[in-house]
């Protein structure tokens, strides 16, 4: 096929309409191509957002259906300047100048403020014969049956700086710094952990430049973040329109608050999915799911969520969504006995059905299918568990949306709680949808919109507050339909590590909450694994144990087990601090779980860490990968203080610690507040009765702050604990809880305050007023008030 790429030169003619300009460019195109003007639109939306956009066939109307864009969310007044200067149309928008190139096209913005340049078109990177290394803003076209051309591709390309970082577009098990590397966003089955290809293809990426960068595209994306030039990056989308929204922080936190403001945030789960589930491929009769349940509860392994795979549902009729009543009998009176014993049942899924079923019957006839261009359905061998033919749920028909949440209400209506919304990476480019539209810009579409429908028929049976789906695929805007998982890591060490780093990525790109198969996915992991993937999984924003063997812990051995136990007791008692950070991430999109560089972006030693993490903003996790008894921590500015030996270390360095097999090094940041309770056995709806508040304050920082989210009053509450080296004075907004305990850590173990006062009052010694509160200072110097 002859290809040809026509290149936008320079500007004919520009108009300026309130917050938007039009530019209409000249371009350049090789023989015989005859060259033709095109509209670039530049929409300023705030400050620090802006849309850009070229259009190749701009005669035909722009498709804007997908994804869903609440530009409204981020818009804001703004004053916008624009002066014509030297050949160039300099746009100031208060803290961003664009300038763009009249004569000879350009594209360029920087920081109003500092002047420094943020981003650039590349337009300079040649090779030793002056031959251009990479295509700039334009279009590419292909010959048709010997003349006609159409669009294949738009894309442009962008100077890459000495030193700049690149992370996010999805879930990427790659190195975690995208830099060097060439990306395909097209939904594939990885297949494992292990490769370029994955299940969450998010077009969006952050740069340490300071920027996040958001093609707003459903059609295929690909990216080379300098592999064919170490000093350029280009983006290309298959399609006739190359559109982004650019989002200026320069923090990252910034970033992200604003580009989840536009694509969509989660809201916040339901208490009990934040406990341990507990699964395997598979339990295959409802006596082996009891047996698993009667066991947690008599080894006291805090758990919530009991999980089924495929083999709830009938031999080769996965997925018509059929309890198998021969394998699990009296499926309500099951669900009821087990949400008696405190577990709630969640069921397997993917949105294929089976050839042979009652439900393909009904699919078809009712035309419920994505067909394959001469109006039948697509059938496919292999799309199904269990590798038999099946057909595509057409989620673009409102009835087949309809007829699919029907047999989920039922399900739901039977006690069931949750989903796990597995596949949606299968749909062919030739397949065709009730909208007209074909696979080519359906494919990547097709998990935000199967999610979608499962979330929306939990919520409606269940109530909006408990909605909530386990899902493996994603796109721009999937993050509105929590949660997700990442997929079928192999059972080794190095699947776990993949696991954290295709999940940091996936924190970049706007998915809040996430987890991972706890042990891997195929196989028998070895004992020393499977603690340390407990351990990092327990601490994950979700923890869920999955596997094609047995998962539960007992199934290695008595010091597993322990392990086991001990880590998900402090899960439970970390609830009130996971809980908050997930209302948080409601409110800003912030992820639960986060990379260094997240938070410490301007410290060079975060760039490139994909080895461990902050669970929230205060804990510092640093997962063992190794059969080792020690590790290395990298521990940013500040101070920390180690969980487990109460020691403090100065941040900014690496430190050696000691980690047995039983302990994964844990720090807590100086300056925090983190919320907790007693552990319990499930989850306990509410604000918890009995609320701690541990305070850590370090050397020359007097002050930790933090919040709680009081469930009972729906309200996100202060903490500010001041320790003066004479009073401690603690300031806590109202709050639910029947009582309140603060437990404040110091650097200066054998510094004992004189006085300590809670919102103005003050608390007396132990056993001189009980009734006015109390406190004390423990064995090991912390100060205990309790009131």
């Amino acid at each position: 096929m002859t290809t040809e790429r026509v290149t936008v030169t320079g500007v004919a003619d520009y108009t300026v309409d309130g917050n938007t300009v039009v530019f209409d460019c000249d371009t350049a195109a090789p023989d015989p191509v005859t060259p033709r003007s095109l509209p670039v639109t530049l929409t300023v939306y705030g400050p620090r957002t802006f849309r850009f956009e070229l259009r190749a066939t701009p005669e035909v109307p722009a498709d804007d259906e997908y994804p869903e864009l609440d530009i409204d969310a981020v818009a804001t007044g703004v004053d916008l300047g624009t002066t014509e200067t030297e050949g160039s149309l300099v746009i100031d928008t208060g803290a961003l100048r664009i300038t763009v190139g009249l004569d000879e096209w350009a594209f360029t913005v920087a920081d109003a403020d500092t002047g420094e340049t943020v981003f650039e078109e590349q337009r300079s990177d040649p090779d030793v014969f002056g031959r251009r290394r990479v295509d700039p803003l334009g279009f590419t076209q292909a010959e048709i049956n010997h003349n006609p051309r159409k669009v294949t591709e738009t894309g442009t390309a962008f100077r890459l700086s000495p030193g700049e970082r690149i992370y996010g577009a999805g879930e990427q098990f790659t190195d975690f710094d995208r830099r060097g590397q060439e990306i395909e966003l097209w939904h594939e089955e990885p297949l494992g952990t292990e490769t370029g290809r994955a299940y969450k293809n998010i077009p969006f990426h952050l740069s340490t430049a300071g920027y996040g960068l958001l093609v707003d595209t459903t059609a295929r994306v690909t990216y080379d973040f300098g592999n064919e030039s170490t000093a350029s990056g280009t983006v290309g989308v298959d399609g006739d329109t190359m559109a982004f929204v650019f989002f200026y922080g320069p923090e990252f936190p910034d970033i992200i608050r604003r580009y989840t403001a536009v694509t969509g945030r989660p809201n916040r789960p339901p208490k009990w999915s934040f406990g341990t589930w507990m699964s395997r491929l598979g339990y295959e009769s409802r006596a082996e799911l009891e047996a698993v349940a009667d066991r947690l509860r008599a080894e006291s392994i805090p758990s919530d969520v009991l999980h089924l795979d495929p083999f709830w549902m009938r031999d080769r009729a996965s997925c018509d969504l059929e309890w198998d009543t021969d394998q699990f009998p009296d499926p309500e009176g099951m669900i009821e006995g087990l949400r008696d014993e405190g577990f709630r049942v969640s069921l397997w899924e993917h949105p294929h059905v089976p050839v042979g079923t009652d439900a393909f019957a009904e699919g078809v006839a009712e035309g419920y299918f994505v067909t394959d261009g001469t109006g039948s359905p697509y059938v496919m061998d292999h799309t199904c568990q269990g590798d038999y033919r099946g057909a595509i749920v057409d989620f673009t028909d409102p009835d087949a949306v309809e007829w699919w949440k029907a047999k989920h209400r039922r399900l739901l209506e039977q006690g069931v709680a949750v989903f796990k919304t597995d596949y949606g990476e299968y749909v062919p480019e030739d397949a065709v949808f009730a909208n007209g539209k074909t696979g080519t810009s359906m494919h990547n579409l097709y998990p935000y919109l199967y999610n979608e429908a499962v979330y929306e028929a939990v919520g409606e049976v269940n109530g909006a507050s408990e909605a909530v789906v386990w899902g493996r695929s994603a796109w721009t805007g999937s993050q509105s339909f929590p949660m997700h998982w990442g997929g079928d890591p192999q059972t080794s060490w190095n699947g776990m590590s993949a696991a954290l780093r295709g999940g940091l990525s996936a924190s970049l790109s706007g998915i809040a909450l996430w987890s991972h198969d706890i042990g891997g996915f195929r196989g028998t992991p070895s004992a020393d694994l499977y603690v340390r993937w407990a351990q990092f999984g327990l601490l994950s924003s979700n923890s869920r144990c999955h596997g094609t063997t047995p998962r539960e812990p007992w199934e290695f051995g008595s010091e597993a087990l322990d392990v086991f136990r001990a880590y998900a007791e402090l899960r439970y008692r970390l609830l009130p601090y996971i809980y908050t950070a997930a209302e948080a991430a409601a409110r800003t999109g912030l992820p639960v779980v986060r990379p260094l560089v997240f938070e410490y972006q301007n410290d060079p030693a975060t760039h490139t860490l994909d080895d461990q993490y902050t669970l929230g903003p205060d804990l510092l996790i640093a997962p063992v990968f190794a059969a080792d008894t020690e590790r290395d921590v990298y521990l940013p500015e500040g101070e920390w203080r180690d969980h487990w030996t109460d020691e403090y270390h100065e941040g900014g360095r690496w430190v050696t610690v000691d980690a047995p097999l039983e302990r994964q090094p844990m720090f807590v940041r100086a300056g925090s507040v983190v919320p907790q309770r007693e552990p319990t056995q499930r989850t306990r709806p509410g604000t918890p009765e009995h609320l701690e508040l541990h305070a850590t304050v370090g050397r020359g920082r007097e002050v930790a702050e933090g919040r709680v989210y009081d469930e009972d009053a729906d309200t996100m509450v202060s903490v500010t604990v001041d320790h003066d080296g004479q009073r401690v004075t603690v300031e806590c907004g109202e709050v639910s809880a029947g009582a309140v305990t603060v437990v404040l850590r110091t650097a200066d173990r054998v510094s004992t305050p004189a006085a300590l006062v809670v919102n103005g009052e003050s608390l007396a010694r132990v056993g001189e007023d009980p009734d006015a509160g109390e406190w004390a200072v423990t064995d090991t110097g912390s100060v205990v008030a309790q009131w």
